[in-house]
This record gives structure tokens, sequence and C-alpha cells, in this order.
């Protein structure tokens, strides 16, 4: 396998998709709600959250390594880095260039667009940098759902919103509260995985708190975000359409016979891209009727 696909995976290059359909989740929101177009602030916007991405990813790994949390036993476990296939520095590297990359694209940003962008910015790359590195490492400290809600719900909606309008409204952020606990959702199962292995290395929510309530915590979540969905159509903020997200609600169902195996947090990665996007249809067949 060609190197660059080996520092990919490790870097969690796949999960990209979530961050991708997100984005377009919030053009499209724009888009519906305010008939803004597209314009550079927001691609540099979209951009630096995509490096802010990788940047997380590689430098959560790295450190995962470092202290021990992952070994070639752990689940999930990024083999080829704990091997030596990779040197360990070269994925910190990765993390470190897309760090800067994402800080560079969003200053760019700030010239562009409108100079509020400044506060999700600065936020976000507070919560990337220190989700794993020293001196805070909010991960280790059962943080790591907070960040997650945080970063891919109001933080990402509010920059790329703030990009395309010029303003930034209360529905706006509550439009991203369940795309946030969906994304959070996955973290969280990766963590019930991760549970037994982990026990003594680190402290996660579910360490901290236990299996029970965080399964307690990831079903009420996932169900508390399509219960957003009524009350976002009788509102006006999303189109009609988006009660078709409630076909992949029995993935619920299904992921709860898959509690203990490897598949369980794989359905909860397609549960967050299935209902974004099935989101942005909605609101592009609206648009383009509308049209």
């Amino acid at each position: 396998m060609p190197k660059i696909f080996l520092y990919a995976k490790i870097a969690r290059a796949q999960t990209l998709l979530m961050t991708i359909s997100l984005i377009l989740c919030s053009f499209l929101y724009a888009k519906y709600n305010y008939k803004s177009n597209f314009n550079f602030a927001f691609m540099y916007v979209a951009l630096c959250i995509l490096f802010f991405h990788v940047a997380a990813n590689a430098i959560s790994e790295y450190r995962d390594c470092i202290k021990g949390v992952d070994n070639k036993h752990s689940p999930g476990t990024k083999y080829r880095l704990i091997t030596g296939l990779v040197p360990y520095k070269n994925i910190y590297y990765l993390g470190i260039i897309s760090f800067s990359s994402a800080s560079i694209v969003g200053i760019i940003s700030l010239f562009i667009g409108p100079i509020l962008l400044i506060i999700p910015g600065l936020i976000a790359a507070g919560i990337v940098f220190f989700y794993s590195e020293n001196p805070l490492g909010l991960k280790y400290k059962a943080l790591g759902e907070l960040c997650v809600f945080l970063g891919y719900g109001p933080l990402l909606f509010s920059s790329c919103i703030l990009s395309l309008t010029n303003h930034l409204y209360l529905c706006d952020l509550i439009f991203s509260v369940p795309f946030g606990l969906l994304t959070t959702c996955v973290l969280l199962a990766n963590n019930i995985r991760d549970y037994e292995f982990e026990q003594g290395k680190t402290v996660t929510l579910t360490i901290k708190y236990g299996l029970r309530f965080s399964y307690f915590l990831l079903f009420f979540m996932v169900n508390l975000s399509f219960l957003f969905i009524p009350f976002l159509v009788f509102q006006d903020i999303i189109p009609f359409y988006s009660f078709w997200v409630f076909l992949v609600y029995p993935l619920i169902f299904f992921s709860i016979k898959k509690i203990g195996k490897p598949e369980f947090i794989n359905i909860f990665g397609i549960l967050q891209v299935s209902f974004t996007l099935i989101i942005c249809i909605s609101f592009f067949l609206e648009i383009l009727l509308k049209s």
C-alpha cells in the first residue's frame, strides 16, 4: 500500500465524509433560509474545517500511541503506526502541518469575510489543538464528547453560515444541535467499544461514568437528534421533506443487536452521514422547486 494511503488511514481520512456532508448541509441551509450564494470566504472556511479535521485526528493518533492508550491489541488501532511502519514523528508532523494550514486559510477568511469569524475560529483552534495535545489533553479528561459536539455542531455551522450571510441568529445554532449530537455519538460509540482496553490508560466519558450511563447517553442523543426534526420543520427552519430522515431511524434498533461487536461504531457513522445527506437532499429539492 502506498505511503500516502497509510497516512490517510492513520489520520482517519475516511471520516472526512462526515465533515464534508456537514459543510454541504450548512451551505444548503444558508441558501434555503437566506438565499445566500457561494463565496470565497465560505471556501476558505470549508478548507479550514477540513484541515482542522485532519489535524485533530493525526495529533490524537500520535498522542494515543505515545501515551500507550493504543497498542497492537487495541480494537480499531492503527497497527502500522504502532509497529513503526509509519514513524510517530511523521504523523505528528502531518497534524502540525494541517493545523498550520487551517490557521493560514482561516486568517485569509477573516480578510475577505466577516471579522466575527474570529470568534468560532479561535474556539475551534483551541479545541482542535488541545483535544489531545499537552498541557490540556481534553480527550484524556472525559471531555472528548463535549469537544466533538461543539466542533461539529455550533462551531462548524456558525463559521459556515457567518461566511455566507455575514450574520448569525439563534435559530442557526439550534439547527446545528442534532448534527453535533449525532457526530458525538460516533465518538461515544468508539469509546464504548474501547472500554475494556482503555481501562487504566486514559479517562474517557465511558470510563469515568460507566457503560450503563454511556449507553443511556448514546441512545438519548440519537433520539433527541431525530426529535429536533419536527420542531425544525414546524418552525420552517428546514423543509417538510426532512421527515425522510426517519427512514434511517431503524438503524438505531439494528445497532442494539450489534452491541459489543466491531460493527457497532460503524452503524453510528452511517447514521450520521445518512441523516445529514437526507437533510441536504431536502434542502436541494425545496430550493429547486422554488427556483
